[in-house]
């Protein structure tokens, strides 16, 4: 549905894709965030959109040298600018040189079975000035990226540059070049040798290799670099790391998103994943939970805590995080909660946080969950939406709401608040990432007798967090509040309520929206009214078919509380296209 233009009076219009009038409450807050002399162009509401605190959840707000800590998190981050990337063309480029044009490219992937692939990708900016690690290789090889990035291991799984120890194999990538001048790639699964045409022959993608940069396409890779092609060290299939090192200095960094595999290979002869957003497609049919439901049920009950509780131990993976050498430069606020933050890395939040089986309409199991960084992140916020309040009542300022005190660009308070800012975002993606391999195992030992297994898709999207973007040529800071980034290529997780459907989506790169979507059906009422509203045999009854809790206490989160998702996914045709549909058969809520 296309966006409509909400007939209120303010400095910059504010876009609709809601497709209903807002209640007066909801218009006041937009108009009240609308008429800030710092908002930029418009403000955009996603079809999700309803009252939040100082504005709207579901609200895209682009601003200039000003930015209002109601939402909280940034973007992840990859690789610094000059990472090579070899291409299906026979040469390599710098990932920033590639993210510049925006093109589409080829390039190598790794299958879940160990095959090397050619597939399409995309390059983009993804963080500005990133915390970063250097990753020594023992083929010589350096790569600079940020801590959380994950490295492809030997036996196909994924560790964070930060995690990964001494002697850890990784799934390399080997070209060399025969006789006649033409690119070999080793296979990993057999330890052949094929030609690159054969190669992307196999995937299909022959002809549609894409001109990079006005350069001459090469099919047959006769001039493919040497050096792009020389490894010096070659050991049972194994690229192994010698160091890892944090370094002082920050940069921009950038990676690839890879619909297909979800992975690319460096020029370094590894392979690496790509930006994702937290769900992953399992391998599992669903025949194969028959007569399990409630056992998982209760099995991720008992290993996750939910709500208010934490772990009694913090285990070793959670105690090793990179960042917490960062704790003791947080606000002073919440320096007597770094025990409690790292009992809770792992934990599942309250509210309309879930832990979910899925299935699709092609009968694969899928596993979801959302969460973020729980009282660690809220804490961070509230000090510092206590500070802006602050500064705002001693300068005098008039706010049309004092939740929408903001932070000046180049100033230490705003400087202060970005620091925390991206600290509590990585938080939030260590504790899905932490919670996720929780939840896979206790699915595995109920489906596979305890055996690893690799994901087919994953995705791993934020949904509240602020960043520098360029929209309409200018650069600005992008708040997403209730939102999820949606360019071209994309992926993202919008799930509907306990009772209904979710989507796997991919983005459109809807200019007018900032690149975004909704991050779920939204609310219809609030949670007093919701308890109030409705009853237990109502709650029964929305949630039939779906293996969870059926006590008063999840009133608030019933069914009939949200708006109805395919109204929602119909209100935003124009930003998203559906890539998997689901519907949940366990879910567990905080």
């Amino acid at each position: 549905m296309p966006y409509e233009q909400l007939e209120i009076s303010t400095p910059v219009p504010v876009l609709s894709w809601a497709n209903h009038e807002l209640k007066s409450d909801e218009t006041k807050m937009a108009k009240n965030v609308a008429s800030l002399p710092f908002v930029f162009k418009h403000v955009a509401l996603m079809p999700d959109v309803h009252l939040g605190k100082g504005a709207l959840v579901g609200s895209v707000i682009a601003t200039k040298e000003a930015l209002m800590p109601a939402a909280v998190g940034v973007d992840i981050g990859c690789f610094s600018g000059d990472t090579l990337i070899p291409l299906a063309d026979g040469k390599s480029y710098p990932i920033a040189e590639l993210a510049q044009t925006q093109e589409e490219i080829v390039v190598f992937s790794c299958t879940e079975t160990g095959r090397i692939v050619a597939a399409k990708a995309i390059a983009r900016l993804t963080r500005r000035q990133a915390a970063l690690v250097k990753v020594i290789l023992d083929n010589g090889e350096e790569i600079i990226c940020t801590p959380d990035h994950q490295f492809m291991l030997r036996d196909g799984s994924y560790q964070e540059a930060s995690q990964l120890k001494l002697d850890s194999s990784l799934m390399p990538f080997y070209t060399t070049t025969d006789k006649d001048g033409y690119t070999l790639i080793q296979q990993n699964y057999s330890g052949r040798w094929q030609k690159a045409d054969w190669v992307i022959a196999r995937s299909h993608l022959l002809g549609e290799i894409p001109k990079f940069t006005g350069q001459t396409t090469v099919l047959h890779h006769k001039n493919f670099d040497p050096a792009d092609n020389r490894r010096k060290y070659q050991h049972g299939y194994n690229h192994k790391v010698v160091d890892v090192i944090p370094l002082s200095e920050t940069q921009d960094v950038y990676c690839l998103a890879v619909p297909a595999y979800g992975n690319f290979a460096l020029k370094a002869g590894v392979f690496v994943h790509n930006c994702g957003m937290m769900a992953i497609k399992t391998p599992f049919k669903g025949d194969r939970l028959e007569g399990k439901l409630k056992k998982i049920r209760l099995d991720i009950e008992a290993g996750i805590p939910v709500g208010f509780n934490e772990n009694k131990d913090v285990d070793k993976d959670s105690a090793n995080w990179q960042r917490w050498a960062d704790f003791k430069n947080l606000h002073s606020g919440v320096q007597d909660l770094k025990g409690k933050a790292m009992r809770q890395m792992g934990s599942l939040g309250g509210g309309n946080h879930f832990i979910e089986v899925c299935l699709d309409t092609e009968d694969q199991v899928w596993l979801m969950l959302h969460s973020g960084s729980r009282n660690i992140g809220n804490v961070l916020a509230q000090c510092h939406i206590s500070t802006a309040r602050e500064l705002a009542k001693m300068a005098n300022t008039r706010l049309p709401d004092p939740d929408l005190a903001y932070f000046v660009a180049g100033t230490p308070q705003f400087a202060a608040y970005w620091r925390d800012l991206q600290w509590a975002q990585d938080y939030a993606r260590a504790n899905r990432n932490a919670m996720m391999a929780r939840f896979t195992k206790v699915v595995e030992k109920h489906l596979a007798g305890g055996k690893p297994t690799k994901p087919l898709l994953s995705v791993n999207c934020h949904h509240n967090y602020a960043e520098k973007e360029v929209h309409f040529g200018e650069d600005v800071y992008v708040t997403r509040k209730g939102a999820v980034r949606a360019r071209e290529e994309d992926y993202g997780i919008i799930p509907g309520s306990m009772g209904a459907k979710s989507f796997i989506v991919k983005g459109k790169g809807n200019a007018e929206s900032y690149c975004s979507c909704s991050h779920g059906a939204g609310r219809l009422m609030s949670r007093t009214k919701a308890k109030h509203h409705f009853s237990l045999d109502d709650l029964i009854q929305q949630t039939e078919g779906v293996e969870c809790r059926k006590d008063s206490g999840l009133l608030d989160e019933i069914p009939g509380a949200y708006k109805p998702i395919d109204e929602v996914m119909a209100n935003q045709a124009d930003l998203v296209e559906v890539v998997a549909t689901l519907k949940q058969v366990i879910c567990v809520k905080g």
